[in-house]
């Protein structure tokens, strides 16, 4: 689990920021409020998945 701070907000879920130049997606889906956090808010967040190739790190919101 990490804390990062959401830098996008689009309507399947949010981008959040867990590192330097390293960002990941939390699905709408994953996301137990059915409001999208905004930007600039920090949220605990979980790495589920990560694509090299697709260069993609695939989040949750941690409970």
């Amino acid at each position: 689990m990490v804390r990062g701070t959401v830098t996008k907000a689009v309507p399947f879920g949010v981008f959040v920021r867990v590192a330097d130049g390293v960002e990941g997606l939390v699905h709408r889906d994953t996301l137990n409020d059915p409001s999208l956090p905004e930007v600039g808010d920090e949220l605990s967040v979980e790495v589920v998945g990560i694509n090299l190739v697709r260069r993609r790190v695939d989040l949750k919101r941690a409970p």
